[in-house]
């Protein structure tokens, strides 16, 4: 099966991609800072991830947006652009409720999912008529 290279299609797998780039740094990189106070001052210092905090359930957040990213990317035809749209909305609203903590990492991937359902269709002209050329009468 050939992969279509469309400007939608680009785009649905450059927002997949973010997704996943979010979700690996939200587990990877140290998010929290913890400190412990004492009289003389700052005591212990410590970072941890998320993953070490929430522990394994963190998983579930964090895939909602990649499965709703990659969702449309398995899907052909009107139905790829249908899902398209309702995973977009769906993805924008998970980044709205979880704007106070994770949220904002998807930001990204919102905007390329966006540009994906505003792309250009296809063949939005009809190259073969020599009318429709620019520059031609």
């Amino acid at each position: 099966m050939r992969r279509r290279s469309d400007a939608k299609s680009v785009r649905q797998i450059i927002a997949f991609s973010l997704t996943i780039a979010a979700a690996i740094a939200l587990l990877l990189v140290p998010i929290y800072n913890t400190v412990k106070l004492t009289n003389d001052g700052p005591d212990e210092v410590a970072a941890s991830t998320l993953l070490e905090i929430v522990g394994p359930y963190i998983f579930v957040p964090l895939l909602i947006p990649v499965a709703l990213t990659g969702l449309p990317l398995l899907l052909r035809g009107p139905a790829q652009n249908y899902v398209s749209v309702a995973t977009t909305v769906a993805l924008a609203i998970f980044t709205l409720i979880a704007s106070a903590t994770i949220g904002w990492f998807y930001v990204p991937a919102l905007a390329a999912a966006l540009a994906s359902i505003l792309a250009p269709s296809r063949k939005p002209w009809n190259t073969k008529d020599p009318s429709l050329i620019a520059g031609q009468p």
